[in-house]
């Protein structure tokens, strides 16, 4: 019995090898990988899992491209010059769980993915914009890439209908305004980095109740952006114009272990002892001329290099007993007190280089 099991995976494999496409390679019976194609392979065989496509010329993709491929469940189209796919290609794949086609030159989203569809990454194209009907009937989408188009505006309803959305990466667009509402109970990755962003509209954030990690970094805010949910666990701000920061828009915050506020023009960092599970706070490449009066008790690394800090006090580090990693390099000190860090215990790494103390401070 093993022995012709065994036998008719034999067969199976060298069938498949036998009829493997031109430039491409088929190591596996459910594994096809072409390179430098001018269109979708016509004899690929019907039951292969996987479909990886990159560095090809394939312009256009029409649904009789993949009629034929009904078990295909990863399908893979990385730099591949496509300029446009037809509404319905993807419809006969009806078991196909993931989708990229990345790094190309598609200008708009095509209609009627498959209902099983778990991953749509869509990255690094010429994307303007989305509509309403583009994510019909995706259930089941755990994870949305669209990082690196040229969406300009967005209109959250047309996620509406993601309602098992998990991660959302809109991150390198040149989006500058969010309008509408999507409830999307189950997210919990949302970046929105290095885009044009200001302010978010009131009660923005009311929608994602499961919001773990969110990435603002190098955008236009002036503000920590309010009414932040509960259940966050990071912060990346880093990057943008904020110069103050209110205890209001901190408080809720009681989750939060890492805040990056890195890159800012803060001249004054009070009120972060609300957040008091708070274990990673950055803080440097800002204006500030002297630590908070009081910081979270938890922290663990702590950084406020390239700010303008001219002194430390013992008074400055009390209370900091969890402390690790403490970075102050490159701020112009001049005075650092005998047994300033007389709390920290368990400093293990502390930088203090390119500034102006002329002896090594005792204890």
């Amino acid at each position: 019995m093993m022995i012709t099991t065994v036998l008719c995976l034999v067969l199976c494999v060298h069938s498949c090898l036998a009829s493997c496409p031109r430039r491409c390679s088929c190591d596996s019976p459910r594994t096809v990988q072409c390179y430098r194609v001018l269109a979708i392979p016509g004899n690929i065989p019907a039951t292969i899992g996987k479909l990886y496509i990159s560095h090809s010329k394939i312009k256009h993709l029409q649904f009789s491209d993949f009629r034929e491929m009904q078990g295909l469940q990863e399908l893979v189209l990385f730099s591949s010059g496509m300029e446009s796919i037809e509404n319905d290609t993807f419809r006969a794949l009806n078991n196909l769980k993931v989708l990229e086609v990345w790094n190309n030159k598609l200008t708009s989203i095509p209609r009627s993915f498959p209902s099983k569809l778990e991953a749509l990454k869509l990255g690094d194209n010429l994307i303007q914009s989305l509509n309403h009907q583009d994510f019909e009937g995706l259930t089941r989408l755990r994870v949305l890439e669209i990082q690196n188009n040229l969406l300009s505006t967005l209109t959250f309803e047309v996620f509406s209908a993601l309602s098992n959305l998990q991660t959302l990466i809109l991150e390198g667009n040149r989006i500058h305004s969010v309008a509408g509402v999507a409830r999307l109970p189950n997210l919990k990755y949302l970046n929105m980095e290095k885009n044009k962003l200001m302010f978010f509209y009131d009660n923005f954030f009311t929608h994602f109740p499961s919001l773990q990690y969110l990435r603002l970094a190098g955008n236009q805010f002036v503000r920590v952006p309010p009414q932040l949910p509960k259940s966050l666990l990071s912060l990346r701000l880093e990057r943008n114009h904020i110069k103050t920061m209110c205890v209001r828009d901190l408080r809720q915050l009681e989750n939060l272990f890492d805040l990056n506020l890195s890159g800012n023009q803060l001249l004054s960092a009070d009120g972060l002892q609300v957040i008091t599970n708070l274990t990673t706070l950055d803080l440097s490449k800002n204006q500030l001329s002297t630590l908070p009066h009081k910081l979270p008790t938890k922290l663990q690394r702590l950084d406020y290099s390239n700010n303008q800090i001219s002194r430390i006090t013992v008074h400055d580090m009390k209370g900091l007993a969890s402390l690790k990693h403490l970075f102050l390099d490159n701020n112009g000190m001049i005075v650092f007190e005998d047994k300033a860090l007389q709390w920290c215990g368990h400093l293990s790494n502390l930088a203090m280089e390119q500034n102006l103390l002329t002896s090594i401070p005792m204890g």
